[in-house]
């Protein structure tokens, strides 16, 4: 009935994946050099390794989110990337370049149909049988960010940290404290809300005291190798560097401490 799981944590990594699916292949750009060096910029690298603590209940996908950006609200009227060409459906890369035709009456809906809700009905899933189970779930939205802005972003000359911490009315002050406090206590630079905010919860969860949530943002600086993207042939990936899984261990250290906590708070 439950998924195997040892902590009362649910994670979702929405943009570890690369594959764009050959049903919907025709939609983008021939340049195939092109559409990988996008990925390249794009893919928030080995998250599923970096998150992967065993025992939690997890939520991830083999899709690149140029393909469709689960993070996304489906309706371009309230997301503010639309305006970028990068809504839930990617139409623009991040240097503005067009990298998507335009879509034919009903490929939208089937991208959201095919893509976006099963993924957000198997998270909705993970966080009520974690609910079920313990009474409670933990719920993290994994990430990671490069050390400079895309063309678009406006950082205003504040140098990028360590750890960004996002936060929505599910981030109670205890569980944001804890997990600042924890980071800090390593030795990384903790920034709440920069350079990205806010953290995912299903509506049907928004404002449930018993489902507390926070994003964490790792930068690529910590573990990547310093590779330009004109280095890497098509589909090669970027390396991981000798700080990986150092970086791994401590995560996964936040999150059994997180779990510890919310324990405390929530049993």
């Amino acid at each position: 009935m439950y998924p195997e799981t040892i902590l009362p944590i649910a994670t979702h990594v929405p943009h570890a994946g690369t594959e764009i699916p050959s049903a919907v292949r025709h939609q983008f750009i021939p340049d195939q050099k092109a559409l990988w060096n996008e990925i390249l910029r794009l893919t928030d690298w080995y998250t599923d390794e970096l998150f992967s603590l065993p025992g939690v209940a997890k939520s991830q996908s083999p899709i690149s989110r140029i393909v469709l950006d689960l993070e996304r609200y489906s309706q371009d009227d309230l997301e503010e990337n639309s305006r970028f060409g990068q809504g839930v459906i990617y139409t623009h890369n991040t240097l503005g370049d067009r990298i998507r035709h335009e879509l034919l009456p009903g490929e939208r809906q089937l991208l959201l149909d095919n893509y976006y809700r099963p993924w957000h009905l198997r998270l909705e899933t993970n966080i009520e049988q974690q609910l079920q189970r313990w009474g409670y779930c933990l719920l993290l939205d994994c990430h990671s960010f490069p050390d400079e802005p895309f063309s678009h972003e406006n950082d205003n000359g504040r140098s990028r940290p360590d750890i960004c911490l996002g936060t929505s009315i599910n981030t109670p002050s205890w569980l944001l404290d804890a997990c600042h406090s924890f980071f800090l206590s390593l030795g990384y630079t903790v920034e709440v809300n920069f350079p990205y905010a806010g953290c995912l919860v299903p509506s049907r969860f928004e404002g449930n005291i018993r489902v507390p949530a926070i994003m964490i943002e790792i930068n690529r600086r910590l573990y990547l190798e310093p590779t330009p993207l004109d280095a890497y042939p098509l589909k090669s990936t970027p390396l991981k560097s000798a700080g990986f899984h150092e970086v791994q261990n401590d995560i996964w250290a936040a999150m059994l401490s997180l779990a510890q906590e919310a324990a405390h708070r929530l049993e």
